[in-house]
């Protein structure tokens, strides 16, 4: 299993169940020795992990920088895939993550998918460009990093590993989940997708 020294908020593997304080709690036992439980707290663990670096990428689309905006938010989604392999205790092979990647955004990019590089570069477009990207491109970072994050947790939780992940298999449902995290921003946020022509102010 590969090692890690990254100093995130989340322990890996097995250790993960240490992170609860069940010192002096009824049923400690059960809870680490009982599959079920500890399988269930997993998925709960990865859930989280997929919530809370999407929320990281929502952060980063918000920098002013054309493209700048765009590298960290990759960043943010191969530390994601990261801790969910942590989470899985599958080895972590950065190479196939950005193959991954660049094979969702459909080829050329291979940071990540084309939808939040082509936001980033309407903030080329002055005053409007601006404007629009503040929306866009916050939403877009939010879908794409949840998308990339559910199918990946999907995939663990079937046993599978980076080794065994088909692009192709993938992609159609990772438009349906990036359309479907697209809404759910901005409906969490009272906007309305730019591109379907009304935007709403916060």
């Amino acid at each position: 299993m590969a090692k890690s020294n990254t100093s995130g908020p989340y322990q890996h593997g097995d250790a993960a169940l240490k992170q609860f304080d069940l010192e002096g709690s009824v049923g400690v036992d059960v809870v680490l020795t009982n599959p079920s439980v500890a399988k269930d707290f997993r998925r709960l663990l990865a859930d989280q992990t997929v919530q809370n670096w999407s929320q990281w990428a929502t952060v980063a689309g918000f920098i002013p920088v054309p493209l700048l905006d765009v590298v960290t938010i990759s960043g943010v989604q191969i530390k994601m895939i990261y801790d969910l392999c942590g989470v899985y205790d599958i080895p972590f092979e950065k190479r196939k993550v950005r193959a991954i990647l660049s094979g969702l955004s459909g080829g050329g990019v291979t940071t990540v998918a084309s939808a939040p590089l082509s936001a980033s570069l309407i903030k080329n477009v002055p005053v409007v460009g601006t404007a629009l990207a503040a929306v866009t491109q916050p939403a877009m970072a939010y879908a794409t990093t949840y998308a990339i994050g559910t199918l990946f947790v999907r995939h663990f939780e079937s046993n599978g590993t980076l080794a065994a992940m088909s692009v192709e298999s993938l992609r159609a449902a990772y438009q349906e989940q990036v359309n479907a995290a697209k809404k759910k921003f901005f409906k969490k946020n009272t906007l309305t997708d730019p591109v379907d022509g009304l935007a709403t102010p916060v």
